[in-house]
């Protein structure tokens, strides 16, 4: 019997790296009462070793919340108390707000938790080190390629 397969399987998931280039992640516990949706900037926590959702500009992001490839959830996100893979560098699935296209500044919308190449503002921050790697849909899931620069404080106007 030959084997099938599907067409329709998407070529990279939300908080998944995207491709097998290079690559880095650090682990960090989440601290904050909200749980962390999987493909969105994180900052130190209150904790040592710990992390929570970029709410504000000029935070020091640690880098981008995948998703577990071995830990179960329960929705597209880590809970209060669970370990938070973070992409420092590579090319990870994030969920776009807006229409981007490739090589555009990748900034992050703290009103709506989504990605987008609009301007900054005091809702929109710019994500140092991170570009679209593809163009992409508003209500897609898209690419980010991030390397994390040092320092790295998100930045609006």
């Amino acid at each position: 019997m030959p084997m099938t397969f599907s067409q329709s399987i998407a070529a990279y998931a939300l908080g998944r790296r995207a491709n097998m280039e290079e690559w880095n992640a650090i682990t960090r516990t989440n601290s904050g009462a909200t749980a962390i949706p999987f493909g969105v900037p994180v900052v130190p926590g209150s904790g040592a070793h710990t992390c929570v959702i970029l709410t504000a500009t000029a935070q020091n992001i640690l880098g981008i919340s995948e998703a577990s490839q071995v830990q179960a959830h329960v929705g597209d996100n880590h809970a209060q108390y669970e370990n938070v893979p973070i992409c420092t560098m590579g090319v990870i699935g994030v969920l776009l707000g807006a229409d981007v296209t490739e090589g555009a500044q990748a900034r992050f919308n703290l009103s709506n938790g989504t990605w987008t190449s609009a301007a900054q503002s005091a809702t929109v921050a710019t994500i140092p080190g991170a570009q679209f790697a593809e163009a992409g849909s508003s209500g897609s899931i898209g690419v980010v390629r991030y390397v994390r620069p040092v320092p790295s404080l998100s930045v609006a106007s």
